[in-house]
Parts: C-alpha cells; sequence; structure tokens
C-alpha cells in the first residue's frame, strides 16, 4: 500500500512517497519527486506573473550592418515578474558595453544568434533568443578588370563564389553571351569602346546588389601594308607588310609564301590578300592589300617558227607589238646567255645571233610593253630540210 507525505520547502512542493514492504521488496525505498523540477524553477513563474523576455523579431540583413536588438515600447524587452531586470547578451562581440542593457546596438557581419538572458529582482531568470541573417548575396562579385585582345580575345566576367540561386542582370548587353547568368563570357567581336563598363545586379527573395567591372580592348597588333597595286596578267608583284612579328597571308594559293612579310603575288585576276600578324601579346592586327590585274593586252606570242629560208615562218614576232613603241624584247638560250635583243618596232627576229644561225632548240624571251606590263615565255626553233 502507498501512502503520501506532503512537504513544504522553500515555496517548493515536494511529494515523498514510501515504498511499502507490500511491493515485495526487501527495502524501504524513499522516492522524492519534485514539482516543477529543479532545472525548470529559473523560469517558473508564481503567483500568477510570469517573467518574459523578448530578444526582438529575426532579421535577414542584405549587407554587413549596424542594428538593435530586443523588443519594443509595446513589446518591451523584459516584462512582468519583479523589475527591476538586469540583461546579459551574447555573443558580446560587436556590442561592448551595450550587452548589459535592454537594447543593446550590434553590429553584425555573420549570421548570428543572439541569446538574451534576463533576471528580476527575485532572481527569477528567463532566456530568449534571436536570429540574425546575413543574406548571400552580399558576395556578389562582378569579377576583376580584364583586358582582351580585338577581334578574338574573350574573358570570362564574374567570380565562382557568385551564389547559384541568385537572379542576375548584366548591362550593357553587347559583347556578353548572357546577362542572365552570374559568370558570362565577353567577345571582343561584340566591343567596340576601348573600355566597356559591365554593371552587374544581382538579387534574391530578400536583397539586391550591384557592382561593376571594366573590360579594356587591347589595340590591334601594328600592321600596315602598302595598296594597291595593279599588275598586267601573267605578272607578278611583290606584297608588303611591316610593323608585326608573325604573318600570315590569304589567299595563299597565288603567294610565294603565305608566312612571310613580303611573299610574290601571281594573281591571274584582281585579288584582295588578307594579311594577319600576330604580336607577342597574343593580339592580333589585320590589313589587306588589293592587286588589281587588267585585262589582256592583246599581245600574241608564237611559240615556234622555221627559220630555213622557204617564205614560210622563216621569222618570229609578236603580234600586236606595235601597240607598245617602248617595248624591249630579249631572246635567252638555256644558259642564260641573251641571243637576240631589240627595241621599239624593230623587233622580228630570224634566229640568228650576231649573222649566225642559232641551232634548233628552245629560247626564252622576256618583253616590256613600256607601259608596265612584262611578259615571259618560251619560243622553239625548227629548220626544215632544204
Amino acid at each position: 500500500m502507498i501512502k503520501k507525505k506532503i512537504a513544504s520547502f522553500k515555496k517548493r512542493i515536494i511529494f515523498v512517497h514510501l515504498l511499502k514492504k507490500s511491493l515485495h521488496m526487501r527495502n524501504v525505498a524513499r522516492i522524492l519527486f519534485v514539482f516543477p523540477p529543479l532545472f525548470l524553477l529559473p523560469f517558473f513563474s508564481f503567483g500568477g506573473n510570469p517573467l518574459l523576455a523578448n530578444a526582438g523579431t529575426a532579421q535577414t540583413l542584405c549587407h554587413c550592418d549596424t542594428i538593435t536588438l530586443g523588443g519594443t515600447i509595446a513589446n518591451p524587452t523584459a516584462s512582468g515578474g519583479t523589475p527591476p531586470y538586469t540583461y546579459h547578451w551574447a555573443p558580446r562581440t560587436g556590442m561592448g558595453s551595450d550587452s548589459i542593457t535592454s537594447n543593446p546596438k550590434a553590429w553584425v557581419c555573420s549570421t548570428t544568434t543572439f541569446t538574451l538572458t534576463v533576471v528580476d529582482n527575485t532572481g527569477r531568470t528567463v532566456i530568449d533568443s534571436v536570429k540574425i541573417s546575413l543574406d548571400n548575396i552580399s558576395s556578389v562579385n562582378a569579377g576583376t578588370n580584364v583586358s582582351i585582345c580585338p577581334y578574338i580575345g574573350k574573358a570570362k566576367l564574374g567570380a565562382s563564389g557568385n551564389p547559384p540561386g541568385d537572379i542576375y542582370k548584366w548591362s550593357p548587353a553587347n559583347g556578353l553571351n548572357f546577362t542572365n547568368i552570374g559568370n558570362p563570357t565577353v567577345s571582343a567581336s561584340g566591343l567596340t569602346a576601348p573600355v566597356t563598363t559591365y554593371t552587374l545586379i544581382a538579387s534574391d527573395a530578400n536583397c539586391s546588389d550591384t557592382t561593376t567591372v571594366n573590360v579594356t580592348l587591347l589595340p590591334p597588333a601594328p600592321i600596315s601594308t602598302v595598296s594597291p597595286l595593279t599588275i598586267n596578267r601573267g605578272q607578278s608583284v611583290q606584297l608588303s607588310a611591316s610593323g608585326g612579328t608573325n604573318y600570315f597571308w590569304t589567299p595563299s594559293n597565288t603567294l610565294s609564301d603565305s608566312t612571310i612579310a613580303n611573299p610574290i603575288a601571281s594573281p591571274s585576276k584582281t585579288t584582295t590578300y588578307i594579311v594577319v600578324d600576330q604580336d607577342a601579346a597574343g593580339c592580333i592586327g589585320i590589313d589587306s592589300v588589293i592587286v588589281n590585274v587588267t585585262p589582256d593586252s592583246g599581245l600574241i606570242f608564237f611559240n615556234t617558227f622555221t627559220p630555213n629560208h622557204d617564205g614560210i615562218n622563216d621569222t618570229w614576232y609578236i603580234g600586236n607589238i606595235d601597240l607598245y613603241p617602248n617595248n624591249e624584247v630579249t631572246v635567252y638560250n638555256r644558259w642564260g646567255s641573251i641571243v637576240f635583243q631589240a627595241y621599239g618596232y624593230l623587233n622580228t627576229w630570224d634566229g640568228t645571233s650576231s649573222g649566225t644561225n642559232l641551232p634548233d632548240a628552245t629560247y626564252y624571251y622576256l618583253v616590256y610593253t613600256g607601259t608596265g606590263g612584262k611578259y615571259e615565255g618560251a619560243v622553239t626553233i625548227i629548220r626544215k630540210p632544204q
């Protein structure tokens, strides 16, 4: 059988239960039940006037800032119990001596939970806390200023730490592959100004932040050419580029070498040659040369004659050469020796050199028209038996 005994000890209600032998135990046990539990005594109120603490309302800050903790006039930091009250805030970082006041000012630069302990005049204690969050929008970064080469240069803007859940807006849009991501790529092909300032606005449900970054467009590699040039059909001309380090010409199929500064061009029609130069910084420069090719001159070159005095095809001449009175005609043998040379209208060749018949062979002519035209070719002497 269980009996009860009620005792009073400093306003605490203590229930003492004696366990009788009827519970089949060898010894009598005394079990003390304390109400309220000892660990709740500091927070338990008596007399119908509970002690209350109000650490304030949770907030989300967009940037590091100074805020005021605790309650308001309508809902004070401490109420009930027996005034006056003492206050203890923790952590004290950013508060200083304010940590023992009802509404301290705190410098917050990271998400922090502040705990308030209120003690009234009778020693009763109550605790409350408030969480002050720092929105990660404060870490938005447009990246460091960059410089890119013209024409083909590219760079990634923004920083790797930009929060993935934020909403991004970049402006202006020119040169960017996207304007609504944290790390767009800027291309030189979309830029015209020497320096472009991009503005980044990042926002989330609570905050927004604005920052900028400059993109500098480097000057092209120095390069200069001589243009235009004019040649007759069949002629060649030397192109010229200067100021660069490495060159590449296109189209290359009519050039002697497409990777040098001064290649020989032999186009059959008017052609625009593009030259690209790359400097030590990796930037390129672009220029062009136009080579105008004049139509055929109307000259007719025969490649064979038979100087055997039969009155048929005994001499070699150039058709329509009379259109160029200042012409110069030179014929060479295969060893490079001159065997015939004439100027003006007296340019018919009978297959002799200094009055001596030349042997049957192939000879090579070089003709200057006197107007800038140059023609080269071969002619063969074939003598028929008498």
